[in-house]
């Protein structure tokens, strides 16, 4: 498939050309997609599907257009194209769109692992089976619990890029991906010696899932239903806390969620349009010497791997930040042509976000903590990348002289991101791989806790 589908890249390009287009870019992509979910051992929903699209650029005299197409045969491209150019000089002129430098362009030469050759060995059948083994499982938790639902997902995909440089490549990738939720009632009035439990009555609710390119390596069902039920029960009897300033310890999820906003604020287009804190800060210290972070996409079997981008320029690892000193934004074409910089394959967004892996466990995290705050949750719209204010409702569970207490909510965390990663002084050395944003919990030695 991913031939027949160069092949038409390739046609839809060799016919923009004919029609009188300057500069033509195109990517093809196509997947097939399966998705039961489960509650109380039936099937609430069984979806297996599969999906299309073609977006294609054409730019000629410093204008340009894009059209989009479920349809990938000539004789319906054909018109659309045509008309799509006879409407160019209808647009504006934008003197920083071009394609990428050709020399920037190709595919990283090394084997990425994103296709399971056993994807097909698997039957429906066998693949309802795995959320219903999950809930099964989650029968022997603790009384308190009731599954919510669970899942198993995976597909497939067929990717294509190509331009009027000459760039022609594609990419096949697989991934599954299989959970369970859980709910509990919060039904004891609990009390840390100051604060009841604010959430008497109320149901509390999580979950684990895991997710991997091959079916192999997705953690065992066991595993998921025992994470699951304990993320839930340590919710139960939350108190809000008193407002104080504390070291706060993200868990790996908390920190990927984190280290996502900085990314965004090191994208070259929310620099070049003025909306990020870091703009004009290359070279300059901007946290804790600890701190190196990373832009990898060459990472054999992870999810964020690539062997080019968006645009076909080829991917290369991209150091960000070394020992606390900002080195590189990520850039596009069109980025990098606004800010006067040249392309660095982040067409796209980024591969494998990695900060690198500290010395402490997250038990000895939690142990350097007199108290403060062990972070689980947050929630709301207050990571402000422009202005740099950060403040988010927040959950976790309260540390006392090394461990953790009783679970906290309704509260929120506030400080600003120059603070938070000059502040970031212990980072631990285990990652959660469900996400390309790969990264330890870490511990911030001070921001705002705003509770009762």
């Amino acid at each position: 498939m991913l031939e027949e589908h160069k092949a038409i890249a390739k046609d839809i390009i060799d016919l923009a050309q004919k029609y009188g287009a300057e500069q033509v870019s195109v990517s093809l992509a196509k997947s097939t997609s399966f998705q039961v979910d489960v509650r109380e051992q039936k099937i609430e929903s069984l979806q297996e599907s599969g999906s299309s699209g073609i977006h294609l650029t054409v730019s000629k005299n410093k204008r340009r257009s894009t059209v989009s197409s479920n349809d990938f045969r000539a004789e319906t491209l054909a018109p659309l194209i045509r008309s799509t150019l006879e409407a160019l000089p209808y647009m504006g002129e934008d003197e920083f769109y071009s394609l990428p430098d050709p020399k920037l362009q190709g595919r990283a030469p090394v084997e990425l692992e994103f296709l399971d050759p056993d994807f097909d060995k698997l039957s429906s059948a066998d693949k309802v089976k795995i959320p219903l083994e999950l809930e099964e499982l989650s029968l022997d938790a603790d009384q308190k619990l009731k599954t919510e639902q669970s899942f198993y997902s995976d597909s497939i995909s067929y990717m294509v890029h190509a331009d009027s440089n000459g760039f022609l490549e594609g990419e096949t990738k697989t991934i599954y991906s299989m959970g369970i939720s859980m709910i509990a009632d919060d039904v004891e009035s609990t009390s840390n010696g100051t604060s009841e439990s604010t959430n008497v009555g109320r149901k509390q609710t999580d979950g684990w899932y895991s997710a991997a390119r091959f079916h192999q390596n997705l953690t065992p069902a066991k595993d998921i239903v025992e994470k699951a039920c304990q993320r839930t029960l340590r919710k139960l009897g939350a108190v809000k806390p008193a407002s104080q300033e504390v070291p706060v310890i993200f868990s790996s999820e908390m920190a990927q969620s984190f280290l996502g906003k900085i990314a965004s604020a090191l994208m070259g287009e929310n620099l070049f349009r003025k909306q990020s804190f870091l703009l004009n800060k290359l070279n300059e210290s901007i946290a804790d010497a600890k701190i190196n972070l990373i832009d990898n996409p060459l990472l054999p079997g992870k999810l964020g791997s690539r062997h080019f981008d968006s645009e076909g320029v080829e991917a290369k690892p991209l150091v960000l930040i070394e020992n606390g000193v900002l080195k590189n934004y990520m850039l596009s074409t069109y980025s990098a042509n606004k800010l006067g910089m040249v392309s660095n394959g982040h067409s796209g967004g980024i591969s494998n976000l990695i900060l690198k892996l500290g010395d402490y466990t997250e038990e000895e995290l939690i142990a350097s903590v007199k108290n403060g705050l062990y972070l689980t949750s947050m929630s709301g719209q207050g990571a402000n990348i422009v202005t740099g204010d950060f403040s988010r409702g927040a959950q976790g569970i309260w540390i006392r002289d090394g461990k953790l207490a009783e679970p906290v909510s309704e509260f929120t965390i506030a400080g600003t991101f120059a603070e938070m990663l000059n502040n970031l002084t212990m980072i631990g050395s285990e990652i959660d791989e469900r996400s390309s944003i790969l990264t330890p919990a870490f511990k911030i030695d001070k921001m705002s806790i705003s509770g009762t």
